[in-house]
């Protein structure tokens, strides 16, 4: 089965979930009805695949505070949403050692090195990280200073596990490249990370699932997510990059960042497929890639 249509399905299914009143197993035999009816084979035999523990549809893996363990979810919990339980993402990743959600390394590889000027040394964030092993990936291909972050402390530990002992920056002498783990909650990183101390930020399905946490309250869910922008802009020093991976709220992320037209140029939007200076075009992720660039304010 493609790739697309096993990220679909697992999509599909978590978010029903989570923000319907339906049983997990009564919004698969839906779906696969649906699939019989409407779908190709290749689709059905992919659902078949997949509808089993949603536990096993998460979007990462966890990772324990390796040299820092920072403050974690200064938030309330949800009651409706296992997108924004601490202990729902750490049984994930204690259930599965790795997933890249939405794209591996080599799908996204082209983009950052075009956006996030390789040959520079940038300092990148990466929130949510949770199991994703396109983290070592992007270590191994020369992105040395890393920060990866994720307020379930399994997903570090998985990290932790991936990256092994000799990717991870040490906490000993002043040689701060490597890979950084942190647990901490996007939403509230104040005393964690300093003002303007990264070159780019990417995200992968991060902002979705601060979305989603909110489960019915959309009001909630975009409190949250205006929370975790807020934070990662401060962050990012002016002229840095905020690369998203995005397929769940496309719309709510693109509008979030749209009414903040003050702070951010928008390089690549909802409705583009960017093709970089070799030719690689952004609809080989299964997933919206979208792109801005923090403002650098004028000089008065």
């Amino acid at each position: 089965p493609s790739t697309t249509s096993s990220h679909s399905i697992r999509v599909t299914i978590s978010v029903l979930s989570s923000l319907t009143n339906m049983s997990t197993k009564g919004i698969e035999e839906s779906l696969l009805i649906i699939a019989c009816i409407l779908l190709s084979p290749v689709f059905v035999q992919s659902f078949l695949q997949h509808s089993t523990d949603p536990l096993k549809l998460g979007w990462k893996t966890q990772a324990q505070p390796p040299i820092s363990e920072s403050r974690t979810a200064l938030c309330s919990e949800p009651t409706d949403s296992n997108f924004g339980r601490r202990d729902y993402w750490n049984e994930v990743y204690q259930k599965e050692s790795n997933y890249s959600w939405y794209a591996g390394w080599d799908e996204l590889e082209p983009f950052c090195n075009e956006f996030f000027e390789m040959e520079h040394d940038p300092r990148i964030l990466i929130p949510g990280v949770g199991n994703d092993a396109a983290l070592v990936g992007m270590y191994d291909a020369g992105y040395h200073h890393l920060t990866a972050m994720d307020y379930a402390p399994e997903g570090i530990e998985r990290c932790r596990d991936m990256l092994g002992s000799e990717r991870i920056r040490s906490s000993e002498g002043n040689d701060d490249e490597g890979v950084e783990l942190l647990v901490a909650d996007a939403r509230d990183l104040k005393g964690v990370l300093e003002d303007d101390s990264f070159d780019g930020i990417l995200e992968k399905g991060t902002l979705d699932a601060i979305f989603l946490s909110g489960g019915k309250d959309k009001k909630e869910a975009n409190k949250n997510m205006e929370l975790a922008i807020e934070e990662l802009t401060r962050c990012l020093r002016p002229g840095g990059i905020f690369m998203s991976i995005t397929a769940v709220v496309v719309g709510q992320i693109q509008a979030a960042f749209d009414s903040r037209q003050d702070e951010w140029e928008c390089l690549v939007d909802e409705d583009s497929i960017y093709m970089t200076d070799d030719g690689f075009t952004s609809n080989n992720i299964d997933g919206n890639l979208l792109v801005w660039k923090k403002r650098i304010p004028e000089e008065s």
